[in-house]
């Protein structure tokens, strides 16, 4: 069963590779504007936030495994609306929509698969080995899928999704490999009092194990928003959650435009796959920096170099220096992004982590919104330049406050959200 789980990973990031960093121009070329493509990711972007939770619940309580292809029947419908209506604003919009739900069910869950069947299949490996192993298989499988999607570009901008469209349809069979395979372990598994293993596993979380207490009563849905209103109440003062916020706003402009700075030129596509393997090389980078013990002030350090390197790849007409201070841009992006969520998670009880980090993505969703359209409508304004550099004022701005800097006080947020 883990190897259906890994090659159902591996064929959705070979998918994902087609299109990732080739989507901007295709919709560039088929006429829209760098303002509504903006707007488009918003539409992408709401729909994945807002799909979370609906579809975390069908996954934990209905079926993983037809979850899951409902996921990636509603990426197969997005990628084909996209590929014969692209052109076309509000079917394009709709298509997003579709795309978006499917990222929300592969967000977590994918990766979720593989763990828990590799830790069966073999119980000695440790939580640091297989996501060490599914980052690296992610890394390939992406790059893999990105020189497909360069080929496919160069026949038609517009063929990158017919690429996404077959590897998705393909994960649809380790999926199914799945569901057989589960079905026959299943009726196996029934126990002396008739409760299967399935049934009796309904209320653990996918970590396997159940939460203390939880056995005899369940909260309500209002109890659970209760909840959360009263730890995200104390979690908004909390200046590691603005911390993230504002610096995943600072580098947005950069993260979002860099592609279009490079189509341009006759050869653009292979530069946006170097792009791509650069991103990837430079999450390693970035976490391996992440682990040495460095300048105190290294965070503002690597927050100074994002902002040089954001001008030089805006400001340079050269593709390859671009894309060599795009690289140098992604390797401080990636640093700084570890160390403000190190800091989260250090300045946090156990007891709200999850929602802690739930409250910061909802906060930085609302300021995308508004964002992505203004960097969009400046690009559209002056210059591709220009809107690359949009949001770098609030790196700068974070740079100031000295925000980047780890807390000296290791006080952890405990929230009071009893029910009396």
């Amino acid at each position: 069963m883990v190897r259906f789980a890994c090659l159902y990973n591996a064929l959705i990031y070979l998918g994902a590779g087609c299109f990732s960093v080739y989507y901007m121009v295709a919709y560039h070329d088929v006429g829209l504007s760098v303002l509504l493509i903006s707007i488009v990711n918003v539409v992408f972007d709401v729909s994945e936030s807002a799909s979370e939770l609906p579809t975390s619940v069908l996954f934990d309580r209905w079926s993983r495994e037809r979850t899951l292809i409902i996921g990636v029947l509603c990426r197969v419908a997005g990628f084909i609306l996209m590929l014969f209506w692209s052109a076309n604003f509000a079917v394009l919009c709709l298509a997003n929509v579709l795309a978006g739900i499917g990222a929300a069910v592969e967000s977590g869950a994918a990766s979720s698969l593989y763990i828990e069947y590799a830790r069966k299949h073999d119980p000695s490996l440790g939580m640091k080995t297989l996501v060490s192993r599914l980052s690296a298989m992610i890394a390939v499988c992406t790059i893999c899928g990105g020189a497909v999607g360069a080929v496919l570009f160069l026949l038609d901008s517009q063929l990158i999704w017919l690429g996404a469209t077959v590897f998705y349809v393909l994960a649809i069979i380790p999926l199914l490999g799945l569901m057989r395979a589960g079905s026959r372990t299943k009726a196996a598994a029934t126990d002396g009092s008739g409760t299967t293993e399935r049934q009796a596993e309904a209320s653990v979380e996918s970590d396997g194990s159940a939460e203390p207490g939880e056995s005899g009563t369940s909260l309500t849905v209002l109890d659970h928003v209760r909840q959360t209103v009263a730890a995200a109440a104390v979690l908004l003062r909390k200046p590691e959650i603005w911390n993230m916020v504002v610096f995943n706003l600072g580098t947005l402009s950069v993260l979002t435009f860099w592609q279009l700075l490079l189509m341009g030129h006759q050869t653009g596509v292979w530069w946006q796959f170097a792009g791509l393997v650069f991103t990837n090389i430079a999450q390693i980078v970035g976490s391996r920096l992440g682990m040495l013990r460095l300048h105190p002030r290294s965070g503002d350090i690597a927050i100074l170099v994002l902002i040089v390197s954001a001008v030089v790849l805006a400001a340079t007409p050269m593709p390859a220096v671009r894309i060599l201070a795009f690289f140098v841009f992604s390797c401080a992006q990636m640093y700084v992004a570890n160390m403000i969520s190190s800091s989260l998670h250090e300045s946090i009880d156990d007891s709200i982590r999850a929602t802690a980090f739930s409250v910061g993505s909802l906060v930085l969703m609302a300021f995308t919104a508004v964002v992505t359209p203004l960097c969009g409508y400046i690009a559209d304004t002056f210059s591709i330049s220009w809107g690359t550099l949009t949001t770098i004022p609030l790196l700068v701005a974070l740079l100031i406050a000295g925000l980047a800097r780890k807390p000296e006080s290791d006080k952890r947020v405990k929230v009071d959200i009893s029910l009396d």
